[in-house]
């Protein structure tokens, strides 16, 4: 009977239960990033390149949340554009002193207070105050980009990103979608299907689109912008605990700039890739 009963098991595809994030006292995730991004507004191609490595750690815990905080360990970006070239490394002693060093250096060891929700792994800064905005990035039009499909905050962004709550009752095969609004203007939708369910492992690939339009500051003047992004990836998440252990994705974009009663189009790819330990 008992080897009837384990055939039967193997023969159905495994559904979950109701996923619930898990975490101890003391415990440290890493997460390590690396983002490349190409753009072409008909001037040009512009090329960011960032890597960086972040340390999540729980202090405690309460019924509702977790108290953690957020690290930034390490960041390294290079960024060529129409002959203008800036780099910097958080590792490198000369990179210091530059002016990149002096805008992005006092991120790197700070630790930022966040409360996470444990159902739902939303995550609140404890400060409330809004960050200066860094020179570099005013010169970054990349930067604005990212902006606009969500990635504002990077402290609690990362934060959340380290959770993935699986619905329950999904098992191989399965798909669901999801609407989102990334920013003012902005609407998408992200469709999710199970790939596999292998020793507690979750392979999960997502599909989303964005579009909408929005402002942002580049060089001192107003850009306005109409964007339609699309990107496809995957993510691996451990069931036990609602943890990533790894998500890629790969972004297109297309649309207009307007700047100075000048209509552009424009074209940009995002590859990302992060790994959670």
């Amino acid at each position: 009977m008992k080897r009837i009963l384990l055939l039967i098991t193997l023969g159905f595809p495994v559904a979950l239960n109701a996923q619930q994030i898990k975490l101890n006292k003391g415990q440290k995730i890493t997460v390590s990033s690396t983002i490349s991004q190409e753009m072409d507004m008909g001037m040009g191609q512009m090329k960011n390149n960032t890597a960086s490595t972040a340390v999540l750690e729980v202090k405690d815990a309460d019924n509702k949340n977790y108290n953690a905080v957020y690290k930034l360990a390490k960041f390294s970006m290079s960024f060529d554009a129409m002959g203008q070239q800036q780099s910097y490394d958080s590792e490198k002693n000369e990179d210091k002193d530059s002016e990149m060093g002096k805008s992005l250096g006092n991120n790197i060891g700070k630790e930022i207070k966040l409360t996470i929700d444990k159902n739902s792994g939303k995550a609140v800064k404890e400060e409330t105050a809004m960050p200066e905005k860094k020179e570099a990035d005013a010169d970054n039009p990349l930067v604005g980009m990212m902006d606009m499909l969500g990635a504002k905050d990077t402290e609690t962004a990362i934060a959340e990103s380290v959770f993935f709550l699986l619905p329950s009752g999904k098992k191989a095969g399965d798909s669901w979608t999801d609407s989102t609004n990334t920013a003012e203007n902005m609407k998408g939708i992200k469709r999710y299907t199970v790939k596999s369910i292998t020793e507690n492992i979750a392979t999960i690939s997502i599909f989303s689109e964005v579009k909408g339009q929005q402002n942002i500051e580049l060089q001192g003047m107003q850009v306005d912008i109409n964007i339609f992004a699309k990107s496809e990836g995957e993510i691996l998440v451990d069931t036990r605990n609602s943890l990533l252990k790894k998500s890629s994705k790969v972004a297109d974009i297309t649309g207009t700039m307007d700047l100075m009663g000048q209509s552009m189009p424009l074209t940009s790819k995002v590859i990302e890739t992060t790994e959670y330990n």
